[in-house]
């Protein structure tokens, strides 16, 4: 049945129902009426036994003489579509159908009607036409708006004249924007080319009806078509490119391993970047506070053991702050680092008790100091409170040398004895005698003692039983340093010799000979000797052959003090310098110096993997990095310093600075100063 519009009048001008819109297109079942320019499609589909009549026989002539001045105004747009059309002047529907303003599927028993244009108002027509082809353009869908279906139904309320059925429902097919579902037709060749394989069927929508299997391209043909591709995009393509690639390496790999892989990713971080890490989101800090990862940082760090205070904490704490004790006892050595290096460093402890001597030999173990002073006493101290424990009075000259371990304290004297104490009561367990001149150096290995003295002789000593266990004769000078490691004794002297002794068989291994002065300084680690001498030079022994492996040269004056860890010596020196080495190659890695290095000898020094702390004449205690070289910062300087103020020893742990100082011209009052760094204290 063919669908028509039909009016009824006396002077034969047909008029449709409705002024149409340039840009659509009136379908009837004798075939497509497109208009120019446009690929939407409108289905007319009348209820039975409904009509369009129009109301006079002279508004539909008006219309049809409106309808094509105006169309002849609109075609300017349009009009060389319109040659090339398929729409011609044959095919065409009546005049009052091109002025339909869309193709009308009504409502079941709705009757159409439509009130005609004036015949006068010409220009009224044409802003009506434009109107409602705007409005019809306005509504094209978007993929957003209408993804399932290419036919779109809309509601339009259009304003008819008096007497006109308002228009309820128009089917409108319109034309869809490019998506993965509905692609261009000529891409699916392409797509298909490119997928990898070599020849199967695709599993992709776009190729359901393609059978043919047909070679892919290689990689590098694939490689070759995105590089021509990108080359011809614009820049607002590239940048879509990227927005697309650039998630798809923005993956949380790590939460995706499992937990063993992602910690072993994590653990070559570095602690400040493990602790970055930990802020990224809620599983990054579940893994980055794992203990045995940060077993492995403190390792690293040479922290050996967790502090018991630490782990008591952390029992204390809520569940909300319970972290690792190991990753706690990191971030607390890193607050102790941070207190050394840059945080105001806290007025000291004064300890005052040596009146105006000279405190001669200092020692530090856990809360407890030790001084000895030529006024022939040792005093005991609690570095905590600052308060003299006990004064240890027994000998009848000046103490010159001590060790310590734990409550037990070994001093050696001007009146050539040795005497063993008991810490906690000042008692004197016993007193050693044998050396007949002055004990000038000891050290201490479990229960056994060595001491070196100017009587050029070395005796080792049970300090449990009192009793002399060995006396070592073959140096021709007084005996200046000593070490024992429990099976080896090495000694220095002023007859310029290095000594190596078997103490259970009382004999000597090996002479060192090759300094051409005194002997004033020792280290031994088991494999090498290491000594400093009056003659400027420091040598490296073989313990085993006896060989010097090197002469460390650089150094100006006497070496007074050296520190010797894991191959790396510090050493101290009169010409006010210090240097640090590696006696393994006997390269000089570091010259503790420049505008703010000492300005008199170095005293005394302590260093670990972080620090060097040195001391000198000059009345300053200075703090340096071991690693760089560079000067962090002056600990200690004295108001006498340069006058006379000297600071003579000093002892350090992973906290706290003992400085024994005072002066040779009265200018400084003897004392211990107690410097604390922890962040306990605070």
């Amino acid at each position: 049945m063919a669908a028509s519009c039909s009016t009824s009048n006396t002077s034969g001008n047909n008029a449709d129902c409705t002024s149409p819109s340039p840009t659509e297109t009136i379908i009837t079942e004798s075939g497509d009426k497109r208009v120019p320019g446009t690929s939407s499609v409108v289905v007319v589909e009348p209820a039975t036994g409904s009509s369009c009549q129009g109301e006079t026989e002279d508004s539909g002539g008006a219309e049809s003489s409106a309808g094509d001045e105006d169309n002849e105004e609109e075609g300017e747009g349009w009009g060389e579509e319109e040659e090339e059309g398929s729409v011609g002047e044959d095919d065409q529907v009546e005049d009052c159908a091109l002025l339909a303003a869309a193709t009308i599927t009504p409502v079941k028993g709705t009757a159409c009607s439509v009130s005609p244009v004036p015949a006068t108002n010409e220009a009224s027509v044409s802003r009506t036409w434009r109107k409602r082809k705007l409005e019809v353009q306005n509504g094209f869908p978007s993929k957003k708006l209408f993804p399932e279906d290419k036919t779109v139904a809309l509601s339009l309320k259009k304003k008819t004249h008096e007497g006109c059925i308002p228009l309820e429902k128009v089917k409108v097919q319109r034309s869809v924007i490019p998506s993965k579902d509905n692609p261009p037709p000529e891409m699916n060749d392409w797509l298909y080319q490119f997928q990898v394989g070599r020849y199967s069927e695709s599993r992709n929508a776009f190729f359901m009806n393609e059978k043919r299997p047909r070679k892919r391209w290689s990689n590098a043909e694939r490689l070759l078509a995105i590089d021509q591709l990108i080359d011809t995009c614009e820049p607002t393509q590239v940048r879509h490119m990227m927005q697309v690639i650039e998630p798809q390496f923005q993956r949380d790999f790590i939460s995706l391993l499992p937990k063993e892989l992602a910690l072993y990713v994590l653990s070559f971080l570095d602690p400040r970047d493990l602790l970055r890490a930990a802020q990224t989101c809620r599983s990054w800090r579940f893994l980055a506070e794992d203990n045995l990862l940060w077993r492995e940082k403190c390792r690293e760090a040479g922290i050996e053991e967790v502090r018991e205070t630490v782990a008591r904490k952390r029992q204390r704490g809520s569940a909300s702050t319970v972290t690792s004790p190991w990753k706690a006892a990191f971030m607390r050595q890193h607050a102790i680092e941070m207190n050394w290096r840059i945080k105001p460093i806290r007025p000291p402890k004064v300890l005052k008790g040596h009146d105006d001597h000279v405190i001669t030999c200092l020692q530090f173990s856990g809360n407890r100091i030790v001084s000895g002073s030529d006024d022939n006493t040792l005093k005991v101290w609690s570095a905590t409170t600052g308060k003299c424990l006990r004064t240890l009075v027994g000998h009848t000259g000046g103490v010159w040398s001590s060790q310590m371990s734990g409550s037990i304290i070994i001093s050696g004297s001007t009146d050539r004895t040795l005497k063993v104490w008991n810490a906690e009561s000042g008692q004197c367990i016993h007193t050693l005698y044998g050396h007949t001149s002055t004990v000038r150096c000891m050290h201490l290995h479990g229960k056994k003692v060595v001491s070196g003295s100017r009587d050029a002789t070395l005796r080792v000593w049970n300090i449990e039983s009192g009793e002399c266990l060995h006396v070592l004769v073959g140096h021709l000078a007084a005996v200046r340093c000593v070490q024992y490691d429990g099976r080896l004794v090495v000694s220095g002297a002023y007859d310029y010799m290095v000594k190596v002794w078997n103490a259970e068989r009382e004999e000597c291994l090996h002479t060192l000979q090759g300094h051409t002065n005194r002997v004033y300084s020792l280290q031994f680690d088991g494999l090498h000797v290491v000594s400093g001498s009056l003659d400027t030079s420091i040598r490296v022994w073989e313990v085993e052959t006896g060989a010097c492996r090197h002469t460390l040269m650089g150094h100006q004056s006497l070496t007074s003090g050296m520190e010797l860890r894991n191959n790396i010596l510090v050493s101290g020196n009169a010409d006010s310098t210090v240097k640090v080495w590696d006696i393994v190659t006997g390269q000089c890695l570091q010259t503790l110096s420049g505008p703010n290095k000492h300005q008199s000898a170095v005293t005394c020094l302590q260093f670990n993997s972080r620090f060097v702390i040195t001391s000198s004449d000059d009345g300053t205690v200075k703090l340096w990095d071991v690693q760089t070289g560079e000067f962090i910062r002056n600990l200690v300087a004295l108001d006498s310093g340069g006058s006379g103020g000297v600071v003579w020893r000093i002892r350090a742990n992973e906290t706290k600075l003992v400085c024994a100082v005072g002066s040779r011209n009265g200018t400084e009052e003897t004392k211990l100063l107690v410097l604390d760094f922890d962040v306990e204290s605070k």
